[in-house]
Parts: structure tokens; sequence; C-alpha cells
């Protein structure tokens, strides 16, 4: 049985070390979806002794492939071509 290296969450401020629970975003590695997704709507980190949601600018905030699937799911019956 193998010992991991700690790693710790790529979502920046983050004190948060990733265990067993882990989330990757395009090639990085994150304790938690809100971090994954750099606190959309300021949506808090899951550890209560970490606020690094407070240390993420608005800017910073991307587009995540999770955003762009949910916005697929949302207009994917608008997004078909009409039938002959």
């Amino acid at each position: 049985m193998s010992v991991q290296p700690s790693v710790l969450c790529a979502c920046p401020d983050c004190t948060c070390v990733i265990d067993e629970q882990r989330y990757e975003r395009n090639g990085e590695l994150f304790c938690s979806n809100a971090c994954g997704d750099l606190h959309p709507h300021g949506k808090p980190c899951p550890s209560p002794s970490c606020h690094c949601e407070t240390g993420v600018r608005i800017g910073e905030r991307s587009v995540t492939e999770s955003n762009i699937d949910e916005a697929l799911d949302e207009t994917f019956p608008a997004s078909d071509p009409i039938s002959p």
C-alpha cells in the first residue's frame, strides 16, 4: 500500500490538503467543486477553517467546463435545427 504525498488545493489562498475526496478541473486538483469553479456567487470553501472564497476576485472567476455543460443542458432543445 503506497502513501500518496499531500497535495494542496489548487484554488488560490486555499489551505486545504486534498485527501481521497478530490475534484479535477483543467488538469488541477481541488478539494471541492466550489474551489474548482472559483467560488461562483461567493460559494464558500467547505472547510470551516478555510475562507479562500474571500480571496477570489470576480474577474478571476472564469467560465468552467461545468458552467458550459450546465448552459448547454439548459439550451439543448433550442440548439437543434428545425426539421423540414
